[in-house]
């Protein structure tokens, strides 16, 4: 079999330390949540490609954006997980928190999102609308900047309401404090 080179590009901002870590202890203190049922890698992507962007590099730098815990609400990663769906078992699927749309974190979160965005040329895009603040051109058709918090089969309540509310009481903030850019090639098979 045949293999061709498939690249991404991911723009993530990465979750501080201290504050990864008080998630993590409030998930299983204060909601009973095993620890191998916790995203141990908890960030939020600003912006992802399935395809090379000239001019972006591989980069880790160092950032500050700070969300309030009460501008977020859980919700379960699958479309449409924003709103109950009894269709929709959150114990079974991933889990994490959304951030609100008029956040006061929206515009520096925007404003890393528009460095990846600035590199969209008619030859990374092809047919495809370019991205913006609401649109994304790859992956998910809509930007909704979110933090993935619990694997599947983590038990969680199905009313994501009431872990909600604890959140957002115990967990004052979400300081983010490092900017990742991962450029990354690997070969995929190709059937002829």
């Amino acid at each position: 079999m045949e293999t061709k080179l498939f690249t991404e590009v991911w723009a993530q901002l990465l979750l501080s330390a201290n504050d990864r870590h008080h998630v993590q202890e409030f998930l299983t203190a204060e909601c009973g949540i095993k620890r191998h049922r916790i995203i141990s890698n908890m960030h939020l992507t600003v912006y992802y490609a399935r395809r090379s962007m000239p001019g972006v590099v591989s980069t880790l730098e160092p950032a500050r954006v700070v969300i309030p815990a009460s501008e977020t609400r859980f919700m379960v990663m699958a479309p449409g997980g924003e709103n109950p769906r009894p269709d929709i078992d959150p114990s079974k699927r991933k889990v994490g928190i959304r951030v609100h749309r008029q956040s006061s974190a929206m515009p520096a979160i925007i404003g890393y999102r528009q460095r990846l965005i600035a590199h969209e040329d008619a030859a990374v895009l092809g047919a495809r609308r370019p991205s913006d603040q609401r649109r994304n051109a790859f992956g998910a058709r809509q930007f909704q900047p979110h933090v993935s918090l619990l694997r599947p089969g983590s038990r969680v309540d199905r009313d994501l309401t009431k872990i909600g509310k604890l959140f957002r009481r115990e967990i004052g903030e979400l300081v983010f404090d490092r900017f990742v850019i991962d450029v990354a090639t690997r070969p995929i098979p190709v059937r002829h």
